[in-house]
């Protein structure tokens, strides 16, 4: 074959190749240019004029605040003005020397320089004029005030000079700019002319190739693809030679030989199929490995045959010690498939109509809805379905723990018609599951409550202590007989509140076997005042003002030592961490929960105007063990950690919203 087709094709691929990359080369040489050009706008040169734009407003304000801070003294307008000068302008000038590095116009790198230098000059005047001025009592010398005035005229001239200069880097800029956007808008008019005739000489090519190749590739390839398909389909009919010497003769004749050789194969496989393992066959040569595939899945086959007889045996065997059994259910006729070991756990035998088996009939009633939602689920998902539920044997109704793993068959239309699967008994393992699952629970229910008694006695206890300690050292300092008797008769009222803290806590250590908390109906206004009371001390000290908003008609039914305890830490840490320009103010109110989809009845709502808490920062930690948020050295990180879990014990949940430096509000869900 001096030339064949695929040369042929070749050539012309060759010709079709060259125009692409031609076209290509340069739609990537202008895709760079562009790219290049459009970050220099994008990251040098748009920032650059936007910098340019701000430093010159910052000169203007420097201007204006210098001016009026010369005549008229103001604090503001110094602030303002050194604010600029340590912040405003070093940031802004690292920003434009940043940008400076990526030019390349020299014209403009020297405008640069200048103007640089001009604001360097600027703001060594201004920084004169503010040592100058420093103090208020400077507008009092007439010789500073004298200096400072001729430095702002100063100032004034060279923010003009700056200005021009200014206006003159602006507009090269912006000149720049607009060349750039005329070079990228040149290089695509070029850009679409090269596209243009690529694809013409692409077309055109593809056009004599297009005819060339139906008739002497398409057509012939056709006719084999036809052979082929007619194989594919099962269908194979031998086909003669061809002299055509190119590939698709080659091809053919190929196909031809192949075909002749499938056919004798076929016939061997068909006794195997039909169990003759001693049907004999010859192969083509020593390199037909299909011949040898057939010859070894033959002797294969047979071995296997033998195995699987003793291997279908040994698994029955082990479905009956594991209590394994499966089945087949065809949905539409209500046929049943079931092993042997599915039938001891149902507790139906070989006479058994299995035609009449319902699932209802075995499955106990409190599972059925479970199993039919979960059957739909399984169904819509195309998933599994697994479920444990209690049966009831057919022959003696002993109930069992069964464990089901089944998958469903669709018909074309996606409808379920048929499930398999299989269905364990495990009574023995679930009902120690159970078990062991009601120990833990009781165990963990024990320890939490314990733990939660801990933290109350220390908790609770170290603020008596604490308020104890702040009256004796206040009766130690006092020299008047009458503030003593007064911080005694307060020592007398902690002493009592101690006391009946104690009471509480003693109640909280007779249920600890228990399971369930004394819960009484308690009047939340009186427990508030209590608690206020309680605080007195810390509340004189930073003279916070406690508004009780609490109607004295509220009754909630709660648990008395856990109500003291949360109302102790919400309300103490209103007071303790209040914000020091500012006298505290607490605000306690409750109303019914406006959500009638709750199971909660009131909210109790506490707010205050302190220092606030960063929630983006401590929102996942804020109810944390051991989490403090304001650095204060007295915080143990117990309190809101403590209160959240008594509330939750309580059937209740807390939320809480917070701005920095303005106050927080916690809200109490109460059944």
């Amino acid at each position: 074959m001096k030339e064949g087709i695929a040369r042929k094709l070749i050539r012309t691929y060759f010709i079709i190749v060259v125009a692409t990359l031609v076209s290509g080369v340069f739609c990537f040489y202008v895709l760079g240019v562009n790219l290049r050009t459009n970050s220099e706008m994008r990251y040098v040169t748009m920032p650059s004029l936007e910098n340019l734009k701000e430093m010159k407003l910052l000169m203007q304000e420097i201007k204006k605040l210098t001016n009026t801070w010369v005549f008229i003294a103001n604090n503001k307008d110094q602030e303002r003005l050194e604010e600029i000068l340590s912040t405003d302008y070093p940031l802004l000038d690292s920003s434009l020397d940043a940008n400076s590095r990526g030019w390349t116009d020299q014209y403009e790198l020297r405008l640069y320089s200048n103007l640089k230098s001009r604001n360097r000059q600027i703001i060594d005047s201004i920084i004169k004029i503010t040592e100058l001025l420093k103090m208020p009592e400077s507008y009092t010398n007439d010789g500073l005030v004298d200096n400072a005035a001729e430095l702002n005229r100063l100032v004034g001239k060279q923010i003009k000079s700056a200005d021009r200069l200014y206006a003159k880097l602006i507009e090269t800029k912006k000149d720049n700019l607009i060349r750039q956007q005329n070079e990228i808008s040149s290089l695509l008019d070029s850009l679409y002319v090269i596209v243009l005739l690529s694809v013409l000489v692409v077309f055109l090519v593809s056009v004599i190739l297009s005819r060339y190749s139906k008739k002497n590739i398409v057509d012939p390839i056709l006719a084999l693809n036809k052979t082929i398909m007619d194989m594919a389909k099962g269908e194979v009919l031998a086909i003669g030679e061809v002299k055509r010497s190119d590939e698709i003769g080659q091809m053919h004749n190929a196909l031809h030989i192949m075909i002749n050789g499938i056919i004798q194969k076929i016939h061997f496989a068909v006794e195997i199929g039909s169990g003759n393992y001693e049907s004999g066959f010859t192969l083509l040569s020593e390199h037909d490995k299909l011949g040898q595939a057939l010859l070894a899945m033959r002797n294969d086959l047979k071995t296997s045959n033998e195995a699987l007889v003793e291997q279908e045996r040994r698994l029955v065997d082990a479905q009956k010690m594991a209590r394994i059994g499966n089945y087949f259910y065809d949905i539409e006729t209500g046929e049943l498939e079931s092993s042997s070991t599915l039938d001891d756990i149902l507790g139906i035998d070989k006479n058994f109509d299995k035609s009449k088996i319902n699932w209802k009939d075995h499955i106990l009633p409190e599972y059925h809805a479970d199993i039919a939602e979960r059957a739909v689920q399984a169904i819509k998902g195309r998933t599994k379905f697994a479920q444990n539920y209690v049966i009831k044997r057919y022959d003696d109704g002993k109930k069992s723990w069964v464990n089901t793993i089944s998958e469903y068959n669709y018909n074309a239309a996606g409808r379920a018609i048929s499930m398999f699967g299989t269905i364990q008994d495990v009574t023995e393992s679930k009902l120690l599951e159970l078990e062991l699952n009601n120990s833990y629970k009781v165990a963990t229910e024990q320890n939490n409550r314990l733990l939660n008694f801990s933290y109350i006695v220390s908790h609770n206890l170290r603020m008596h202590a604490v308020n104890i300690h702040s009256l004796l050292e206040l009766i130690n300092e006092s020299d008047s007989v009458e503030d003593k008797l007064e911080l005694i008769a307060h020592l007398h009222t902690t002493s009592e509140q101690l006391n009946e803290t104690m009471h509480h806590l003693n109640d909280v250590v007779a249920m600890q076997n228990t399971l369930g908390l004394e819960i009484k109906p308690l009047l939340l206004s009186e427990y508030i005042s209590h608690t206020t009371s309680l605080l007195k001390t810390k509340i004189d000290e930073k003279k916070a003002l406690i508004h009780n908003n609490v109607p004295d008609s509220v009754v909630i039914n709660y648990n008395p030592a856990y109500l003291d305890s949360i109302l102790l830490n919400f309300l103490s840490n209103a007071v303790k961490y209040s914000h020091q320009d500012r006298t505290p103010e607490v605000t306690i109110s409750c109303t019914p929960c406006s959500d009638s989809e709750s199971l909660h009845r009131w909210v109790l709502e506490i707010a205050d105007n302190g220092m606030g808490i960063d929630l983006e920062q401590n929102k996942e930690k804020l109810f944390g063990m051991y989490k403090t948020f304001h650095g204060n050295k007295d915080a143990k990180g117990i309190g809101l950690f403590l209160t959240k879990y008594q509330i939750e014990a309580m059937g209740g949940r807390v939320d809480v919203s917070s701005i920095v430096n303005e106050g927080t509000t916690f809200r109490i869900f109460i059944k």
